[in-house]
């Protein structure tokens, strides 16, 4: 379990409901919200254009897949738009 350190935040009124409404439209708790936030702005804030580095801190404990360390690649891409590939010959009728 991780250790988690307490912290205070004051909000105006205008930025608490942004907060509660953000938080129950991704069924998150407030504070998970705050968590999520802060995470996604470190990345956005590197330049980090690498979405496995979004996986990094994205899981709470309890929420960690059993298989998480053989569909690592299924994990990394789920979210985004799949492409399809065609194979070489597809397409072609003989």
């Amino acid at each position: 379990m991780s250790m988690k350190k307490p912290f205070q935040l004051y909000l105006d009124q205008r930025d608490h409901g942004l907060l509660a409404d953000l938080a129950k439209r991704h069924g998150l708790s407030m504070a998970q919200a705050v968590r999520e936030a802060v995470r996604r702005w470190a990345i956005d804030d590197a330049g980090v254009a690498d979405p496995l580095l979004g996986l990094i801190g994205g899981f709470d404990e309890a929420d960690v897949p059993s298989d998480l360390s053989t569909r690592h690649d299924d994990y990394a891409v789920e979210g985004y738009p799949a492409r399809r590939v065609a194979e070489p010959d597809e397409g072609k009728r003989g």
